[in-house]
């Protein structure tokens, strides 16, 4: 039986395969270096990675990219990277954002358990440190 003017026997049947969303990052840094070997290694996991300088153009690119993971510098040129992670975090609260210092902060954990990070975390642990959040973020918790 074929159906009309389509060719397609009944026999033929349309699989419907589940698409695979790309997971998507934001990458908000005062370190070019740094935010450059983040960038690298997550792309190697196969992630999409959208680098901005400043708060606002991070903003921006959450809107226009619907990243699962900000990660946002505590300090960026414009805006506080607290500042920003609040408003995102506001926009839709299911984000995870992980700030990184570029040094430790006096009120940091306080200031985390005010604005709502995933994580806060400090330059000085590593890349592999904020890689490793990153991936930890968008891992669904089992039982």
């Amino acid at each position: 039986m074929t159906g009309k003017g389509f060719g397609i026997s009944s026999s033929t049947a349309l699989v419907r395969h589940p698409v695979r969303v790309r997971q998507r990052v934001v990458l908000g840094l005062n370190d070019p270096v740094f935010a450059a070997w983040i960038a690298r290694r997550v792309r190697r996991l196969g992630w999409g990675v959208h680098l901005a300088r400043l708060g606002a153009e991070a903003r921006r690119l959450c809107q226009e990219y619907s990243p699962q993971v900000v990660v946002l510098d505590t300090r960026l040129p414009d805006q506080s990277g607290w500042l920003i992670c609040e408003k995102l975090l506001r926009d839709d609260p299911t984000l995870k954002v992980i700030l990184v210092a570029s040094q430790p902060e006096p009120n940091g954990e306080a200031f985390a358990e005010f604005v709502g990070p995933a994580k806060l975390l400090h330059q000085n642990e590593g890349i592999q440190r904020v890689i490793d959040e990153i991936v930890a973020a968008t891992t669904p918790v089992t039982d």
